[in-house]
């Protein structure tokens, strides 16, 4: 069994306005077309003209996530980058498979393909802050932020490294989405991101989401602690209740020792049922709050559940639009983030307030 891990610092660029004060509006934007698009940082104060030129819409947001984790952690030369993405820069892809098809196979600019490979983003991370430590990104859809994190914590746990860089970067573009909606991810109808989570049809809203997180052996000045993860592929739902039971028995908790529990649903009908059942072992003094209506429906949308639980924990607060059934606890001390992408790939996290 691996060590636990401490989260030093965490930010997030989300369609939501999270990442100026690193934390949750007050308002929040809703999605249009039944898409959450990412409210972009100013890039200006990190980058030259000459540089933003050279570099992707993902590898811009991603770029400013990393540079104002490591800030937050104060590390300028993180000792892993680590990173898991579903999909990675799908417009650099889709641009690059355009020019093929415009120059018919001819000479072509090489930018788009360099910028489309999935660890482009990583090696720029890794440049910016002079690092040549172990550098490495996952590409296994619903399980891609999981993996990192947990790579992360294996180099932790074998000493490898005393602190690492992970996060998780994803995009949506006009294609993209209609290729989604073809094959049944979207809603047919366009939803308000209110009414998403009592919709009972299939489908969800498509969301994009950049998160970066610093992890480290240590807990001085950590924001909370990483217990343990569980994943399960395809499982029943039996599966899923005595994989948290077995997570939660490891760490000498029970069901009723759980203050929050951050569940992923989506407002899809042909998936919910996974959360109202795991829901149902619940005590009624848990708050369960959901988090898809706020950021989307994407591969690593759980790095979203992540930033929340790292800042509801430091903070001892969260916003009443994540509700979904408010529990009496005041303390919030141990949280529990189940989370699947669409009905295959599921992931637990059990996390809790440093001692």
């Amino acid at each position: 069994m691996l060590d636990p891990v401490y989260i030093r610092a965490s930010r997030a660029v989300t369609a939501q306005d999270t990442f100026a004060a690193n934390s949750l509006p007050a308002v929040f934007s809703d999605a249009i077309n039944n898409t959450l698009s990412y409210l972009q940082p100013a890039y200006q104060d990190y980058f030259t003209i000459m540089q933003l030129r050279r570099m992707s819409r993902i590898t811009r947001i991603g770029m400013v996530a990393a540079i104002e984790c490591l800030r937050d952690a104060k590390l300028t030369h993180p000792q892993a980058i680590i990173t898991g993405t579903g999909k990675g820069s799908l417009s650099d892809t889709e641009k690059f498979i355009h020019n093929i098809m415009e120059f018919n196979e001819g000479t072509l600019n090489p930018t788009p393909f360099i910028q489309s490979t999935y660890n482009a983003l990583n090696g720029m991370i890794g440049l910016h802050h002079d690092s040549s430590s172990y550098n490495t990104t996952y590409v296994h859809r619903g399980f891609s932020l999981e993996h990192a994190i947990l790579d992360a914590m294996m180099h932790l746990h074998d000493g490898e490294a005393e602190n690492a860089l992970v996060g998780s970067f994803e995009e949506i573009t006009g294609e993209h989405f209609v290729i989604k909606e073809k094959m049944g991810y979207w809603k047919k109808e366009n939803i308000s991101r209110t009414e998403l989570l009592q919709a009972d049809t299939p489908g969800s809203i498509a969301g994009e989401g950049t998160f970066f997180f610093v992890l480290q052996k240590q807990p001085e000045d950590a924001m909370v602690r990483l217990n343990g993860m569980k994943l399960l592929f395809e499982p029943q739902e039996h599966q899923v209740r005595e994989q948290a039971q077995a997570l939660l028995n490891a760490n000498g908790l029970s069901w009723n020792d759980l203050d929050v529990v951050l569940l992923g649903n989506n407002g899809d009908n042909r998936f919910d049922h996974y959360y109202s059942n795991f829901a149902s072992q619940l005590s009624d003094e848990t708050h369960q709050l959901a988090f898809k209506h706020i950021c989307g429906e994407f591969d690593t949308a759980s790095g979203f559940a992540l930033w929340l639980t790292a800042h509801l924990v430091k903070e001892q607060e969260f916003s009443n639009d994540l509700l979904l059934k408010k529990g009496s606890r005041m303390r919030l001390r141990n949280v529990l983030i189940y989370n699947n992408y669409y009905g295959s790939h599921h992931a637990l996290y059990l996390l809790q307030e440093c001692q």
